[in-house]
């Protein structure tokens, strides 16, 4: 028996690919590296998981929308500069 998700609410979505495209684009920046290549690691499906769950938290402790895509980009950011072989 498989268990299916509800699918995030389109505003939730908007959040997370603004989120993953602006970590994105600072690293590639950062790193020299092409975009793209960024854009790849951070939107595999699990990563997704990952970065949504982590913006609902947010939003859940109490934190505005914008607030949580802060909060929730900073710990990226931090995360991809601890493990570059990750994503570069």
């Amino acid at each position: 028996m498989s268990e299916s998700q509800p699918a995030p609410s389109s505003d939730i979505t908007d959040a997370v690919s603004f989120i993953i495209e602006t970590v994105a684009t600072l690293l590639a920046q950062r790193w020299g590296v092409r975009l793209g290549k960024v854009l790849r690691a951070l939107s595999s499906p699990d990563a997704l998981d990952v970065t949504t769950a982590r913006y609902l938290l947010a939003l859940g402790s109490g934190l505005s929308p914008a607030a949580a895509a802060s909060a929730v980009g900073r710990a990226l950011m931090s995360e991809a500069d601890a493990h570059p072989e990750r994503i570069a």
